[in-house]
């Protein structure tokens, strides 16, 4: 039996995000101007934002949309990465 410590492989939730960014819900609210009550909305998983919103949030997270999106429990595994080359962009 392998008794090694299990290394954590499960999705941070958004208040898990938030705190790794050394904020409080209070300050993200004031740092992007969403009302702290719309934050908690998100945070105890009642609602989802808005794109606009969402990029507001990721942007001050330092993460991106797909992490957030995960976080949130909204499944991006179909979601193809930023990756485009040239030949795709033409």
């Amino acid at each position: 039996m392998n008794t090694e410590s299990k290394v954590e492989t499960s999705t941070p939730t958004l208040k898990n995000l938030i705190e790794a960014a050394g904020i409080t819900q209070r300050q993200l609210s004031k740092d992007t101007g969403i009302a702290e009550v719309t934050i908690n909305t998100w945070v105890a998983g009642r609602k989802i934002p808005r794109l606009d919103n969402a990029i507001l949030l990721a942007s001050k997270l330092g993460i991106s949309l797909k992490t957030l999106s995960k976080a949130m429990g909204i499944d991006v595994s179909k979601v193809p990465d930023d990756s485009i080359s040239v030949a795709q962009s033409k």
